[in-house]
Parts: structure tokens; sequence; C-alpha cells
């Protein structure tokens, strides 16, 4: 038989690459198929597929693996740079100008701007207030007011 190979890296044309190739071809063929015929008669043509059997009893439970060993620890590694402090806010007011200043716990202050608004609109006359009508001061500086029928001391701090 001659390579394949041979015949695919031969310098003749395209057409006589072909022509040889049939030509082999034609002459393994029926060898080739000879080979499959005699396997599948060895072989047996295989059947359709049965019904699913019922399903078998479990196994025993292996044995438990053996514990592997702890690994080593690592080492330790360097300790870092400290940090730069932090800083927090100590006190807060509201300054002359109206404006919002913090002090900071490393002494610098901030003015933030202003903070208070706009003055509002006057707000509604409140109701008038009910008081005694008649009360007097007694000797120690206490109110003796005659809503309370003048027997009940009110202290409302001296005169």
């Amino acid at each position: 038989m001659m390579d394949l190979k041979n015949i695919i890296l031969s310098d003749v044309s395209v057409e006589a690459k072909v022509s040889a190739l049939a030509i082999v071809l034609n002459k393994e063929f029926p060898k080739l198929e000879a080979k499959v015929n005699t396997v599948q008669k060895l072989k047996g043509e295989q059947g359709e597929q049965g019904e699913q059997g019922e399903q078998g009893d479990r196994g025993p439970q292996g044995d438990a693996g053996k514990i592997g060993k702890d690994g080593k620890d690592g080492d330790k590694g360097k300790d870092g740079k400290d940090g730069v402090d932090g800083v927090s806010v100590t006190d807060a007011k509201v300054d002359f100008d109206d404006s919002l200043v913090f002090t900071l716990s490393n002494g610098k202050m901030i003015n933030v701007g202003e903070v208070k608004g706009e003055k509002g609109e006057r707000g509604a006359a409140g109701a008038s207030g009910g008081g005694a009508s008649a009360g007097f001061y007694n000797a120690d500086g206490g109110f003796y007011d005659s809503i309370y029928g003048g027997t009940t001391a009110l202290d409302a701090g001296g005169p």
C-alpha cells in the first residue's frame, strides 16, 4: 500500500493526488469494511435497553480516615508604624458675628461660617395672663394671694 502521507506531500498536481488517493481507498475500503463486519459479528448487535432493576442494599460504611497533623504557625509579622493621633472637637460656640467656631483637641480653631438665619416675622400676641386681684407681702417677704383666701403663703422672692 502506498503511504497516504507520501501522496499528499508529493510534487504532483492536486488532480493527480486526488486520483492516487481514490485508488488507495478503493483497494483498502473493502478490507476495512470486512474488519468492521467481523467485529460487529463477534460483539453482537446491541439490543434495546432493559427495565431498571431494583435498588440494591446499602453497603457497609467505610473506615474513617486518619486525622491529619496540625500545620506549624506562621512567623509573627513585623509591627507597623504608629499612626497619627486622632483629632476631636473639644468646644463649639457661635461667635460674636454669628459664625460657628469649633476648637479642636490639637489647639486649632475652625470657623465654619455664619449659622444664624435672618430674623423671622413677629409672632401673634399671647393670651393675657391671670393673676391675683389683690395681695400683700408679709413681714418675712412672702406674698399672700387673695385667691387662696389669704391663708396660703406663696413665696414670690420678696419685694
